[in-house]
């Protein structure tokens, strides 16, 4: 039997590693208490997204009928999932905290990223209610971005 699990586990995956890029952030900025909780609220909200993907995988990764294209869509994250672990990498090792402002940039491209990815996911769900739940991500990915331009 087909199952979502691959997608569910992909998307769970990216979640929580932006979780811990916001998370490591907020360590990095920590001398700067509006950045730092700004990126610790952005790491929490992360953290929310991956529980609720979590849940979600739970209830339906066995319905073979849920994505019309869950490889598909599998595929389509994890360049996304690449790139998110590079950049922790990357703010784990402290090239991430010379400027506030290129940092924000930077954020503010990777949400886009995100959104655009979430919109593709989007197109291929066959699920009413998971076409929700991902467009709702999809809008808060864009909060996101407006939280980090200020």
């Amino acid at each position: 039997m087909a199952s979502a699990y691959p997608f569910f586990e992909v998307a769970e995956r990216l979640e929580e590693t932006c979780a811990r890029i916001y998370e490591a952030l907020a360590g990095l900025f920590s001398g700067q208490p509006g950045a730092s909780a700004l990126f610790a609220r952005l790491a929490g909200e992360e953290r929310q997204h991956a529980s609720r993907i979590r849940l979600l995988a739970v209830r339906y990764r066995h319905d073979a009928g849920l994505l019309r294209g869950a490889d598909t869509a599998a595929s389509r994250l994890r360049p996304l999932l690449a790139e998110a672990e590079a950049v922790l990498e990357q703010v784990r090792a402290g090239a991430w905290a010379a400027d506030l402002a290129i940092v924000r940039g930077e954020l503010m491209d990777l949400e886009d990223r995100f959104q655009a990815a979430h919109a593709h996911v989007i197109a291929t769900l066959a699920d009413p209610g998971l076409k929700r739940f991902f467009e709702q991500m999809a809008t808060q990915d864009g909060a996101h971005r407006d939280l980090l331009r200020g």
